[in-house]
């Protein structure tokens, strides 16, 4: 069976980075392709012909058309859904949804009927359901073999605080510098590490290098606007090991992939209540939202408490079955045999 998977940026991260973390698995049963409206690294990590960009609305139709799919799945990207009607709608339609953002205002907007809705969580199939879509299944985002490999962790002579993410105001990086700035505070002998912001305007990284350059505590913190997506998992067990966490302060999650790979790796987290993350953390690493002095505490307990330590890594073993490639492919399959219009499924 033909399955396309169309998204708009081939990024290293986020909805590609899933792409690619479900191919090895999903291709062993299934005849895959990903379409990208444009390609910023992604295309090159699939292997030959596997992905392509499709950059123009006359290049999406041509090359649904060409593809001739039993199952398009378009994520949150409605240049596709239109390119698939005028290419007579070959194949079911799957609309993927991981976006929690304003960017949710297209589904209001849908001139098609999807097949079938396909979400990353409960909390979003719950605020789906809630703008009146239907049928919803969850297929968790998942987490590929490099996460389970073994590494030995550097002796770093200090304990890494870290945040991850892009310096956007959803992910809250003004606050973010400002949580690792309380930390360093009050405990000199840690290092705040953030990790991302390689695609971030101009004035976002003149706003944090000024923030880390002016403020005392942040003296001996570390920023690393981009790191190789194969090195994540290394990052987390050398945090883990040397006594530090990963600190969060997003206004919202559909699933959290960095606090999930966080979890995988052993490294403890501290986060806001909000979104998906109630699904994958423990009571004990939650944060009611924008309390930054709660979010203080439970790191700084963190960083000296070992039972504290082992209370937030207490759901770990959970999420790595969650994430696991095999436990996505399952309920992939599951949702393809309800919605495929081709016989090859059944």
């Amino acid at each position: 069976m033909k399955v396309v998977f169309c998204y708009r940026y081939g990024v290293i991260g986020g909805v590609s980075t899933q792409l690619l973390n479900r191919y090895t698995h999903f291709s062993a049963e299934f005849d895959i392709a990903v379409l990208y409206e444009s390609d910023h690294g992604m295309v090159g990590h699939f292997p030959p012909g596997v992905a392509r960009v499709a950059a123009s609305d006359e290049a999406r139709e041509t090359a649904i058309r060409e593809a001739e799919p039993d199952v398009l799945v378009v994520i949150d990207s409605p240049s596709f859904l239109s390119a698939w009607q005028r290419a007579d709608s070959p194949g079911s339609l799957i609309l993927e949804v991981h976006t929690t953002t304003t960017n949710l205002s297209y589904l209001g907007e849908l001139a098609i009927q999807p097949d079938h809705i396909v979400t990353v969580s409960e909390y979003m199939r719950g605020k789906l359901g809630a703008l009146g879509l239907s049928p919803i299944s969850v297929v968790p985002n998942c987490l590929d073999e490099r996460w389970y490999a073994e590494t030995v962790p550097p002796a770093l002579g200090s304990a890494p605080v870290a945040w991850i993410g892009k310096l956007d105001g959803h992910k809250r990086w003004r606050a973010a510098a400002d949580l690792l700035d309380r930390i360093a505070g009050a405990s000199p002998g840690v290092t705040p590490l953030l990790v991302g912001g390689y695609t971030a305007p101009a004035g976002e990284v003149s706003a944090l290098t000024t923030k880390l350059a002016t403020s005392p505590a942040l003296g001996t913190a570390r920023w690393l606007p981009r790191l190789d997506y194969d090195r994540m998992p290394a990052l987390y067990s050398a945090i883990a090991a040397n006594g530090g966490l990963t600190v969060s302060t997003t206004t919202d999650e559909s699933f959290g992939m960095s606090v999930a790979e966080a979890l995988v790796r052993g490294c403890p987290v501290v986060a806001p209540a909000v979104g998906a993350l109630p699904e994958i953390l423990p009571d004990e690493a939650l944060y009611p939202p924008g309390d930054w002095a709660a979010a203080a505490d439970r790191a700084l307990r963190a960083l000296s408490d070992p039972g504290f330590r082992a209370a937030l890594l207490s759901t770990a073993q959970l999420v790595r079955e969650r994430t696991h490639t095999e436990y996505a492919l399952a309920a992939f399959r599951n949702v393809l045999q309800r919605t495929a219009k081709s016989s090859k499924v059944a």
